[in-house]
């Protein structure tokens, strides 16, 4: 026979009695949160230490300017990272709403679905965190290159209109 635990009531009655009053709903059967991750990996990779994280911006093929040897490079490595920084933004956004919602709709431990809003919100608030952070990268890409020009206008006009050449002046006449 099962021995009386504190507060009335065998560990084995207390237990079947809170089994009854946790998840009273009728519609839904089975089931709880079960998240699925999915986990990608590529053979071949740029390394995490010291080495693969220099030579990565500039030896992928995709990003366009990372040699910075012309203005014409910085323009386009800046706008490439603005550009990628937009689309990450907005996937991370997507992201944070999207788990969020769904754990908004886990009940606590009482069963209970009052707190369940401002847990989400506590848990997907680091989410949103990244989403702004890209937006800042988006925003401080872009200045890049508008510090660029003007910092180095005059010096581009100069480069960009080639060697000065020796101007023959011509006498005007009739003849």
């Amino acid at each position: 026979m099962a021995s009386p635990a504190p507060g009335g009531g065998t560990f084995q009655q207390r237990q079947q009695q809170r089994a009854a009053t946790v998840n009273k709903t009728k519609t839904k059967q089975g089931g709880g949160f079960n998240p699925s991750f999915n986990i990608t990996m590529q053979k071949g990779g740029s390394g995490t230490g010291p080495a693969g994280a220099a030579g990565s911006l500039g030896g992928k093929p995709g990003v366009p300017g990372a040699d910075f040897m012309s203005n014409e490079d910085i323009r386009a490595f800046c706008e490439y990272v603005r550009k990628e920084a937009r689309n990450r933004a907005t996937e991370r956004a997507m992201d944070a709403d999207h788990l969020e919602s769904v754990l908004r709709t886990i009940p606590d431990m009482t069963g209970s679905l009052g707190g369940s809003r401002a847990r989400a919100r506590r848990v997907t608030r680091w989410l949103k965190k990244v989403a702004a952070a890209e937006k800042a990268i988006q925003k401080y890409s872009a200045s890049v290159y508008a510090t660029f020009e003007r910092e180095y206008d005059s010096e581009l006009r100069q480069i960009g209109k080639g060697r000065n050449q020796q101007r023959t002046v011509r006498k005007f006449g009739w003849n």
